[in-house]
């Protein structure tokens, strides 16, 4: 019901979508794929709001899916969006292969559009269940934020998602120096970090994927659609 404010029914299936067989190998919490990019915890949980940052930053350094965490093989891979990314061409999700792109557009609530707001909780890995990274050789020396210097989202409005189909590699790592505490030890560095990449070349194509009060929609947008979101992009 569009500019109602309502979505429609949501069914067993949009809650927990079929995994997809890139996934087979992941393991599965609630019937939902653990990401590869996320904070796995000691008791066997995982955190699906924060990414382990090492694993974050392999994702994009080598091109590796966020979500099956296997080499992107395709010459295309997906990034996914809100209206600032597209703006900026800056993304901070890493990228994912189109079989996984299509899964967590259905499994993820914010990305397909099943919350009116991002959630105002904190994140299971902000308390007990976070204090130590249960892998001891991953060298984060417990887990740390992908960006702590980032403002945060919590509770604000939701916004339409975007997925760009893009050719693999085409972005440009970006990072900052910030000063993060080891959540084991609570010792302070300065380092810097990778908090997501640039796109160097323009997308492929442009899929709406959801929008507030509408849910889900995937919707290849037209040339001009996609021309009025991105900066520099002629249409057709």
């Amino acid at each position: 019901m569009a500019g109602s404010g309502a979505i429609g029914a949501v069914t067993a299936e949009d809650l927990r979508p079929p995994i997809p067989a890139s996934c087979a190998d992941r393991p599965v919490v609630g019937g939902l794929v653990a990401p590869y990019v996320n904070l796995q915890l000691a008791d066997g949980g995982v955190d699906f709001r924060t990414p382990h940052h090492a694993k974050y930053v392999r994702c994009w350094r080598y091109g590796l899916c966020q979500t099956c965490g296997e080499p992107i093989q395709t010459p295309v891979a997906v990034l996914f969006g809100g209206p600032n990314q597209l703006r900026d061409l800056h993304f901070d999700e890493p990228p994912l292969c189109a079989p996984c792109a299509v899964y967590a557009s259905r499994a993820c609530p914010m990305v397909a559009g099943r919350q009116e707001r991002y959630a105002g909780h904190d994140k299971v890995s902000e308390g007990r269940r976070g204090h130590v990274c249960p892998d001891e050789s991953c060298g984060c020396g417990g887990w740390t934020p992908t960006d702590p210097t980032a403002p945060e989202s919590r509770g604000d409005p939701a916004h339409p998602w975007y997925a760009l189909y893009v050719r693999a590699g085409a972005w440009q790592l970006t990072g900052k120096q910030v000063t993060t505490r080891c959540s084991d030890k609570g010792c302070e560095h300065e380092r810097v970090i990778v908090n997501g990449a640039m796109l160097t070349s323009p997308p492929l194509k442009v899929v709406l994927v959801s929008e507030p009060g509408r849910g889900r929609v995937w919707r290849t947008l037209a040339a001009a659609e996609a021309a009025a979101l991105i900066p520099g992009r002629p249409p057709g």
